[in-house]
């Protein structure tokens, strides 16, 4: 439920004392991703976002663009998480955000931003990666939480509106801001957590690993990707070559059983 609005600011203490009391919540039972899922999902019913979008990964040294490894996601449709997983690696058409992010993550330091912080109206809606991935897939007003990690890894949060929706207010800001920086596990899972293999797939195969952890057949891909199935297909026979498996099954164990509950 969101926090109802008033003239009365609420104070970080406050808000601090609510993100442990969650988080002491939230660990008590289920696997890891079980728990982000349902934290964030609370986390963005608080700022009233209509979707969001967890993930790990590592900034291009070279594009200065994030690849991501791992994903979560909440209140997306499967069209708009493969718009959003396609957005980064759209190399003739970056999105706007991606320098700024860049630039923060190798600050080191945990931050968090709205789009207007990190881009103006006019770039951001005279983009073209802005027009496919966000706007014709119902995106617009996006916030950004992130954790970076070492050698340019970072473990981070989208939160999304769509494009009938205000911009995050600063109060919503402060909100993740402060939620986010008081829960340690909520980012977890270094990007080594796949192997400093999965750095060595294309944008493309990354975008296919991503959704066949997260249990989506081959045709699903194919549809959501906009590829033949026989594509499909082949990408999958590389992606089990390259990490020495044949299965989607045995895919997903490679990746899960290395996961474990925060203490």
């Amino acid at each position: 439920m969101p926090l109802k609005k008033s003239n009365k600011s609420i104070g970080k203490d406050d808000l601090a004392s609510v993100a442990r009391l969650l988080g002491n919540l939230a660990i008590k039972s289920g696997s890891l991703n079980d728990k982000r899922r349902g934290f964030i999902s609370g986390l963005a019913g608080l700022i009233e976002a209509d979707g969001w979008l967890w993930t790990i990964g590592r900034i291009d040294p070279r594009r200065k663009t994030p690849m991501q490894m791992d994903m979560l996601f909440g209140g997306l449709t499967d069209h708009q998480v493969a718009a959003l997983l396609d957005s980064p690696s759209d190399t003739k058409s970056p999105s706007p955000c991606d320098p700024s992010l860049a630039a923060l993550v190798a600050e080191g330091k945990h931050f968090v931003r709205t789009r207007q912080q990190l881009v103006g109206d006019e770039v951001w809606y005279s983009n073209a990666n802005t027009q496919t991935y966000f706007l014709q897939h119902g995106i617009d007003e996006c916030m950004y939480a992130i954790n970076p990690q070492a050698e340019q890894g970072f473990s981070g949060i989208g939160f999304f509106r769509h494009t009938d929706r205000p911009p995050f207010s600063e109060r919503e800001r402060l909100i993740v801001e402060t939620v986010t920086t008081e829960i340690g596990w909520l980012y977890g899972g270094a990007p080594t957590q796949r192997g400093a293999d999965t750095e060595r797939l294309t944008p493309r195969l990354r975008s296919v690993l991503t959704l066949l952890l997260e249990g989506y057949l081959c045709n699903q891909i194919a549809d959501l990707l906009h590829l033949s199935p026989h594509t499909v297909k082949g990408y999958i026979r590389d992606i089990y070559r390259h990490f020495g498996v044949k299965s989607q099954l045995a895919l997903i164990r490679h990746f899960r059983q290395k996961e474990t509950p925060p203490a």
